[in-house]
């Protein structure tokens, strides 16, 4: 759809090009072949390409009648080309496509801490409405025109092409991105997408999916900072239901899979300076008894990860705390993370 769009445009274009160019050349061609002058010649031209049939400006010479049978044949034509394809850019609804497109190409340029999801099958669609439901700017980059047609319909942001093209990529704000997610169905496409992202933007985090436990190693190799093999986890999920069913249906029920609505989050919380929390150890802070939140791991300014920290542990500047809770608490702690 975006294509044959660009295409209308395009004849639209080239016809009004020719038409230009014709009378242009009319004009120059009356000006020297009979003398007149330009305003007079440039008449001329456009009362014999319209056909309005007042006359001539001047009396021809037998060089101009044949100059002027020329501009009537190409004047009308170019013409009545541009205007079949004006009325084929409107009816059919090129015309609002296109600058429909214009506008979302605009959007796309203001971008900035964006997600690029490439490939809108399965996963990419999951992921898409998690990011919609989370409020996230994202756009979505897809081969097939039928996913574009259906994300046009919903008002998300999406180019039609091949996501390990430089250039669409680039036309993706891949440098101004904060993340990349390549969910595309074969292996070798996710790691050509991958290499051309990071050649690009060496700092952007690249999500990736993976369809076998061999082909993790070759995807992170490439530069994937995170690896992710639906089948792989779908499996082990599938066993953890045979052989820890309790378990399963308090995170299924927690999480929200078995009602669609999720109660229970996980989110983590960087400490910035200024934060009341900066200089409290876990069990002063107002976290669990004031918000309701249980911390179940804390990443240091140093970068290590400490699981099921003690309630005696101080926290500074830079350590990422992630908590567990509803919604409303997660937003108390984003608030108290930062002030």
């Amino acid at each position: 759809m975006e294509i044959r769009a660009f295409e209308a445009a395009r004849r639209l274009k080239y016809g009004a090009l020719l038409l230009f160019a014709v009378f242009v050349a009319g004009t120059a061609g009356f000006h020297l072949i009979e003398g007149w002058t330009i305003l007079d010649a440039l008449f001329m031209t456009i009362i014999t390409i319209t056909t309005i049939g007042y006359g001539e400006v001047h009396p021809l010479t037998l060089s101009g009648k044949v100059f002027d049978i020329i501009v009537i044949l190409l004047g009308v034509g170019s013409a009545a080309y541009v205007f079949a394809s004006f009325t084929r850019f409107i009816v059919e609804g090129e015309m609002q496509r296109y600058f429909g497109r214009r506008r979302l190409d605009k959007t796309i340029m203001r971008m900035s801490g964006h997600y690029i999801i490439c490939g809108h099958g399965r996963i990419g669609s999951l992921i898409s409405q998690e990011l919609l439901h989370s409020n996230k700017q994202f756009l979505v980059i897809d081969t097939d025109p039928s996913v574009i047609q259906e994300l046009e319909r919903t008002g998300i942001p999406q180019i039609q092409g091949n996501a390990s093209d430089e250039d669409l990529l680039l036309k993706a704000g891949v440098k101004r991105a904060k993340g990349l997610i390549a969910t595309a169905s074969s292996d070798m496409t996710n790691v050509y997408i991958i290499l051309v992202a990071k050649e690009l933007n060496p700092d952007i985090f690249v999500l990736a999916r993976a369809e076998t436990e061999d082909s993790i190693k070759n995807i992170k190799r490439a530069g994937a900072d995170k690896v992710v093999s639906p089948y792989l986890i779908g499996g082990r999920h599938m066993a953890n239901i045979l052989l820890k069913p309790t378990v399963v249906d308090f995170i299924e029920l927690a999480t929200g899979e078995k009602t669609g609505e999720f109660h229970i989050q996980m989110e983590g919380f960087k400490i910035r300076e200024g934060s009341r929390l900066v200089g409290k150890t876990l069990k002063d802070a107002p976290i669990r008894k004031d918000i309701g939140l249980i911390v179940v791991a804390v990443r240091n300014h140093a970068g290590q990860m400490i699981f099921n920290p003690s309630a005696d542990l101080s926290i500074s500047v830079d350590d990422v705390l992630v908590c567990i809770g509803d919604a409303e608490a997660l937003k108390s702690m984003k608030v108290l993370a930062i002030t």
